[in-house]
């Protein structure tokens, strides 16, 4: 089975928003469900129950959503 080393505490899918988007820029819990069910976000189901590590959440959206601009990949570039 695969193995995942939670770092956090578990919270909820309305705790999640709460936590990583500011109130203003925050996306709805339809949203965050449709990413849930595309396996896009990391979840961990216990049950009918889903939970999330909000680091875990952080790193993922970061890794996969990070829209480069052109100063940002210019400077990866130089120190590869």
């Amino acid at each position: 089975m695969n193995e995942i080393t939670v770092k956090g505490k578990l919270v909820s899918a309305e705790q999640l928003l709460e936590q990583v988007f500011a109130p203003e820029c925050k996306p709805s819990l339809r949203w965050l469900r449709t990413q849930t069910k595309a396996k896009a976000i990391p979840h961990i189901r216990i049950g009918h129950l889903v939970f999330f590590d909000v680091e875990m959440v952080r790193t993922a959206l970061a890794g996969k959503r990070l829209v480069r601009g052109r100063t940002l990949a210019a400077a990866v570039r130089q120190v590869a």
